[in-house]
């Protein structure tokens, strides 16, 4: 007898295509032989530990102030954690948010990082029409289509989606049906920085179509990336709040990036409307927020340590990105037909030059060394293996086919001039074939 499942209980039964991609690889992984660059794990040089451990002993000798810190926490997240987050805007100008930015809106703290309320923003809505960027954050967006949205990706230029194409794309749908816009404003894959301009001109066409249909389409800013935008040259991202005239703007936010994926530290800043008391019950509904002792540490070190914390990664990041470009013009640039990426966060997201890179492709098969050719993949065990992400995983443009990301936050320098080698050996072979 089969269980009597839910559409998304059905929908689940078929893992996710980077859920298979990773797992398939995690199983026999071998550190110092095998290369990851496919799994967006932060660099461990960044991580403060150090200050995390004095966090938490600074909170467990202040009771007073950080109250039952190693017990349940309420379903809004930590005052402490929210005061705090509040005040990193303000004494660094995040977004140019100002006190008064504030006044109508809540902070509100997930449960496991950003992606519970994403994944609890999912929840809310009659599941229709989801605009994004192409390519797209693959992993909430497959979500998505699980739970009944249809994506409507719109191409990107090196400044962010595309006005006119996001314009041309909204008139050929049925407008009623549109759900919601979610922007991640730099972009996963292709770390591209949307562009102050266009955050405005999203904002003001998500305000026209409300008023037309007379319902509120949401605006979902995803600003995972911004606290690493590493390239000084590059503009402040001001925040989409500041365009907002209907309060239809939501900003997602994450410490996982800037101090520490473990601490799973996800906030929503929104109004102060039903929609923040819906996520809060939600949030309750899973079993409360992040631990409360996570975000108190989290608290302690944006008050005290986060200006050092953000020079060290951006720094640290930066090096690497010059770096890794270097490598690819010099092993890599009779097949690279362009990239995006190195400015801001950790990933490059690569166009090759007519040699496809999906599951089925021999550039995918040499790197993960199931070509059945022994003198590739070897013979009493697999030689070296390198795991990225198929392009065709985060778009369904036809170039998508010939495109990968690579995360350059894990590995550390001297792995990539290992990898950058194994790439430029799957493409000879790959041309070869």
């Amino acid at each position: 007898m089969k269980e009597k499942l839910s559409k998304l209980g059905i929908n689940s039964t078929t893992p996710s295509a980077v859920n298979q991609l990773t797992t398939e690889f995690a199983e026999d992984f071998r550190e110092g032989t095998d290369i990851n660059l496919g799994v967006g794990y932060v660099n461990d040089k960044t991580i403060p530990a150090d200050a995390i451990l004095q966090a938490f002993q600074h909170i467990i000798k202040q009771p007073e102030k950080y109250r039952n810190a190693l017990n349940y926490g309420g379903s809004e997240g930590s005052p402490n954690l929210r005061r705090s987050i509040k005040n990193y805007y303000l004494k660094y100008a995040i977004g140019e948010l100002s006190q008064s930015d504030f006044e109508d809106r809540r902070i509100v703290i997930g449960a496991n990082g950003a992606t519970s309320l994403l994944d609890s923003l999912s929840d809310l809505f009659e599941p229709g029409i989801v605009i994004t960027a192409d390519p797209f954050y693959y992993i909430f967006t497959e979500t998505l289509e699980r739970k009944g949205y249809e994506i409507l990706p719109i191409a990107e230029d090196n400044r962010g989606i595309i006005i006119t194409e996001l314009e041309k794309a909204i008139e050929s749908v049925d407008i009623e049906k549109i759900s919601f816009f979610y922007i991640v404003t730099v972009n996963n894959p292709s770390t591209v920085i949307l562009s102050n301009d266009r955050r405005k001109a999203i904002v003001k066409l998500a305000q026209k179509l409300s008023e037309k249909t007379g319902k509120i389409i949401p605006v979902i800013f995803d600003k995972a990336y911004e606290d690493i935008i590493h390239n000084p040259a590059i503009p402040n991202p001001v925040s989409g709040i500041k365009y907002d005239k209907l309060e239809q703007v939501y900003e997602i936010g994450t410490l996982s990036k800037i101090i520490a994926p473990a601490l799973r530290i996800g906030y929503a800043i929104c109004p102060d409307k039903n929609i923040a008391k819906i996520l809060i019950q939600r949030t309750s509904d899973i079993g409360f927020s992040a631990p409360l002792i996570n975000q108190e540490i989290s608290s302690w070190l944006l008050d005290n340590y986060i200006e050092k914390q953000k020079v060290k990664v951006n720094k640290g990041y930066q090096e690497k990105s010059t770096f890794i470009k270097k490598l690819f013009k010099e092993h890599l640039s009779e097949y690279i037909e362009s990239y995006s990426g190195g400015d801001a966060a950790f990933y490059f997201y690569i166009t090759l030059k007519n040699i496809p890179t999906d599951r089925d492709s021999d550039f995918f098969k040499f790197l993960s060394r199931t070509t059945e050719t022994p003198e590739i993949d070897g013979v009493k065990e697999k030689n070296p293996r390198l795991v990225y992400i198929p392009g065709t995983i985060c778009s369904k443009e036809p170039q998508a086919r010939y495109q990968l990301r690579i995360s350059y936050g894990f590995e550390e320098n001297e792995v990539f001039v290992r990898a950058v080698k194994l790439i430029a050996e799957a493409c000879r072979y790959s041309i070869q074939k």
